[in-house]
């Protein structure tokens, strides 16, 4: 089986329509999103509608900032206790009044974690790991796969999903893979939506992590130009489009390839063999 894996789009309707694109090209069986569809830049009703079209083709969850406008933004955020600001407050009111009805719906249904099972094997969805309280476990940027080992400790499954982070993971022990896409509507300093793509069979999964180019220049002037609660928060990464900042992992395998003329497809090839 064929999957997309996405998360944190973050109300960034470009990055996802590029990488949706890319998707439909792959001819993928199933797309898996990890939650925190709003927020940031400032299509998210646009987002939340775009997913709730796709209808079967896609498993969602809820992450923390759907959560937020369900039940309102708490006082201190994560684990590491980070205070909630006035701007954050006024920023979430202002996300949740451009929200439709079927949205807000749509997102107070959305599952909290899933197992999903295919060609024998279960895959853990959820936008963090949590505890049996709902609460998210230990707050860890990039993982490593000991790391993965703990937070994930207690949780029964064969391939582990995640968000959460903005940081692409991809961890591989004792028949267990563990996988972060990273945040497809935060570009950071570069000018790409990161994304993955997971083939699962009896016999193998096989992982790669690909990066699309689209233009960021255009959302940055969309969110100048709506001025939202916090937006130059938004905005705190000087950016150029040719700064261009490509992270490889140090445990990849494959290629990167980087052309400047013609449009980017960067693909990171992961590929973890499960006895």
């Amino acid at each position: 089986m064929k999957i997309g894996i996405i998360s944190d789009i973050h109300g960034n309707k470009k990055a996802l329509d590029a990488v949706l694109k890319q998707l439909e090209k792959e001819n993928i069986d199933k797309i898996i999103c990890l939650g925190d569809l709003i927020g940031g830049a400032p299509r998210s009703e646009e987002v939340v509608q775009k997913i709730i079209s796709m209808e079967d083709r896609i498993i969602t969850v809820r992450g923390n900032r759907e959560k937020y406008i369900i039940e309102g933004m708490p006082k201190v955020v994560h684990d590491e206790k980070i205070k909630v600001s006035d701007e954050q407050l006024q920023r979430n009111e202002w996300l949740k009044k451009g929200l439709s009805d079927s949205s807000l719906e749509f997102m107070t249904k959305l599952p909290k974690e899933i197992i999903y099972e295919t060609e024998g094997k279960k895959i853990y969805i959820a936008h963090y790991p949590m505890n049996k309280d709902g609460s998210f476990r230990k707050h860890i940027k990039r993982a490593s796969v000991e790391e993965n080992e703990i937070i994930f400790n207690g949780i029964a499954a064969d391939i582990y999903l995640y968000g959460h982070t903005h940081k692409e993971v991809y961890n591989f022990k004792n028949s267990k893979t563990y996988i972060n896409p990273g945040a497809l509507g935060c570009p950071g300093k570069t000018n790409y939506a990161p994304y993955g793509i997971l083939n699962v069979n009896k016999n193998k999964v096989e992982y790669n992590q690909l990066y699309v180019e689209y233009n960021v220049k255009k959302v940055i002037d969309c969110i100048r130009k709506v001025k939202f609660p916090g937006y130059t928060s938004v905005l705190k990464f000087p950016r150029s489009t040719s700064n261009i900042c490509l992270c490889v992992h140090p445990f990849s395998i494959g290629a990167l390839i980087v052309s400047w003329y013609i449009k980017l497809w960067v693909s990171l090839i992961f590929i973890a063999s499960c006895s």
